[in-house]
């Protein structure tokens, strides 16, 4: 068994914990907090969301079926999206292995949510177009693009990549992307849209410059 208890995660998330492996610095192991996990989740979901099934709360149970679709598929292009290396048995529950990805420095990448009211910066804005160029060809699907779950990888003082750490597989009910690549191409530029949108009310300045995209994508 993986102990974790005693080493500090480098990032808390909405539901989970991530650690530096202690065996091996190049990977990550994400595990649930504990006071995300599907019981608990449940417990405080309102109305008919009780009467889900309990691995509807899980979300290393939803992250473990997408790294599985990818495998069968053989997902080619890992660039943007952290490999998967299995899972491992922690003091802290079932943990999910991937690729870690540091800056060049040897720093942790920041999430786009930290970046862009920042400002948008010509490398950044490459970084977007790459992206999104790799989410169409890939046809790869995920259950939203959100801005803090997309990481900025720093591959040099001048470029940087984006990395999508949580947030991949498909959220239909009746998976039709997964059966036609109509539906996934379909899918994929829907949520490109939402991610432009929501990209653009986290950069500086009037909101009234950016009106249309608010139209656009509600």
């Amino acid at each position: 068994m993986l102990r974790l208890g005693h080493i500090e995660p480098f990032a808390i998330g909405g539901t989970r914990r991530c650690y530096v492996h202690p065996d091996d610095e190049t990977l990550c192991v994400k595990v649930l907090r504990p006071d995300r996990t599907p019981s608990a989740r449940r417990a405080v979901a309102a109305g008919w969301r009780r009467m889900k099934r309990l691995a509807s709360f899980d979300d290393q149970v939803k992250e473990l079926k997408a790294y599985q679709r990818l495998k069968r598929r053989g997902q080619l292009d890992w660039s943007h999206v952290p490999r998967f290396y299995g899972t491992v048995a922690t003091d802290q529950g079932l943990g999910i292995v991937t690729a870690l990805f540091r800056d060049w420095d040897g720093g942790y990448p920041k999430n786009l949510e930290e970046l862009l009211p920042g400002g948008m910066t010509d490398a950044l804005e490459a970084a977007i177009r790459e992206f999104k160029g790799w989410l169409r060809r890939e046809l790869f699907l995920t259950r939203d693009l959100l801005p803090h779950n997309i990481i900025a990888v720093a591959d040099s003082a001048e470029r940087c990549r984006l990395v999508i750490v949580d947030g991949i597989g498909n959220s239909e009910f009746v998976p039709l992307s997964h059966w036609f690549r109509f539906c996934a191409r379909m899918k994929i530029e829907r949520k490109i849209r939402k991610f432009d949108y929501r990209t653009q009310i986290l950069l500086p300045g009037p909101p009234t410059a950016r009106e249309g995209d608010a139209d656009a994508h509600p």
